[in-house]
C-alpha cells in the first residue's frame, strides 16, 4: 500500500513537471479509444439492421398510375412464390410513415402534395430468392419500380465495410500518434529526472521500482484519456442509441452489458497503450542511469 502511495504521488508531481506532453498524450489516447467504440457500436448497430433486413420476407412492387392494382395483385397471388399480397395506397403509406414525422408533421405534408402510385406488397414464402423475383417482377409491364429489404441490406453492408476500413485506418493513425506521444512524454520525464533516478539507486531502490513509476505515471496517462473516452460513448448511448433503440425495439438490441463491456475494453486498451509506450521507453534509460 505505501508502494502504491509512492507511485500516485510520485506520478502526480511527474504529471504536473511535464503537463504539456501529459496532456496532449491522454488526448490522444481519448480520441483513439472514441474512434475504436464508435466503430465498435456502429458495427453492432449495423449489424442487427442487416439481420432484420435479412429476415424480412417482403417485396414492394409500385405502379403506373393507369394500371389497376387490384388486377395486378390477383394475378401476382397465383405465383407459388407469393404467401399473401396486400395493396397499399398513398394513405396507407403516409400513414405508416407518420411514426417518422412525429413532431414534424410538416415535413410530411410535402409527401401528402406528391404523385405517390400504389404500390402491391407481397410476402414472400421465402425470402432466400427475393433478388430473382425482384428482377421478374421488374419486366412485368405496368411495374414501375420493386424495393426489397434485402436490396438495402446489401447497401448496408457495403457502407458498413467501407466505414470500418477507413475507420481502421484512421483508428491505427492515432494510436500510433498516441503511443510515440507517451514514449516521448516518458522519455523527457526521465531525461529531467536522470540526477533524481540515479540517487535513489545508489540509495539502493531497486530498478524495478524506480521503473514502476513510470510505468505508472504512463499508465495513468493512458487511463485518464480512456476514461474521457469512455464518457463521451455513455453520452452518445444515452442520447442517441437508447432512443432509437427505444423507438425501434424490434431491430436494435443494445444492453448496457454491451456498454458496459465496451467501456472495459475501451479503458483496457488506452492504459495497455501507455503501458506499452511507456514500457519501452524506460527500458534502457534505468538501466544506464
Amino acid at each position: 500500500m505505501n508502494l502504491l502511495n509512492y507511485y500516485i504521488r510520485d506520478a502526480r508531481e511527474g504529471i504536473r513537471r511535464n503537463m504539456g506532453a501529459a496532456a496532449a498524450a491522454a488526448a490522444l489516447i481519448f480520441i483513439a479509444m472514441t474512434i475504436a467504440g464508435i466503430l465498435f457500436l456502429v458495427r453492432f448497430g449495423a449489424g442487427d439492421l442487416m439481420r432484420y433486413l435479412d429476415s424480412q420476407v417482403s417485396v414492394k412492387a409500385y405502379l403506373e398510375p393507369s394500371v389497376d392494382s387490384s388486377e395486378v395483385a390477383r394475378i401476382l397471388q397465383r405465383n407459388s412464390y407469393v404467401k399473401s399480397v396486400e395493396i397499399e395506397t398513398k394513405e396507407q403509406m403516409l400513414d405508416r410513415l407518420s411514426v417518422f414525422f412525429q413532431g414534424r408533421e410538416h415535413l410530411l405534408s410535402a409527401f401528402k402534395e406528391s404523385a405517390i402510385p400504389d404500390a402491391v406488397h407481397l410476402k414472400l414464402t421465402d425470402n432466400k430468392n427475393a433478388s430473382k423475383i425482384a428482377g421478374e417482377l421488374r419486366s412485368i409491364q405496368g411495374i414501375t419500380e420493386v424495393i426489397y429489404p434485402q436490396q438495402f441490406a446489401a447497401a448496408l453492408e457495403s457502407g458498413s465495410d467501407y466505414v470500418n476500413r477507413y475507420g481502421m485506418a484512421l483508428l491505427l493513425f492515432f494510436v500510433i500518434i498516441s503511443y510515440l506521444t507517451v514514449y516521448i512524454a516518458i522519455n523527457l520525464a526521465l531525461f529531467q529526472r536522470e540526477k533524481e533516478i540515479r540517487v535513489k539507486l545508489l540509495l539502493g531502490a531497486k530498478p524495478l521500482h524506480v521503473r514502476g513509476q513510470f510505468l505508472f505515471e504512463g499508465g495513468l496517462t493512458g487511463f485518464m484519456g480512456s476514461l474521457m473516452s469512455v464518457l463521451a460513448l455513455y453520452l452518445l448511448y444515452s442520447y442517441m442509441l437508447f432512443p432509437l433503440q427505444h423507438q425501434f425495439p424490434f431491430i436494435f438490441t443494445f444492453s448496457m452489458n454491451m456498454l458496459y463491456g465496451t467501456m472495459v475494453g475501451i479503458i483496457a486498451a488506452g492504459t495497455a497503450v501507455s503501458l506499452s509506450a511507456a514500457y519501452f521507453s524506460t527500458r534502457k534509460l534505468i538501466g544506464y542511469a
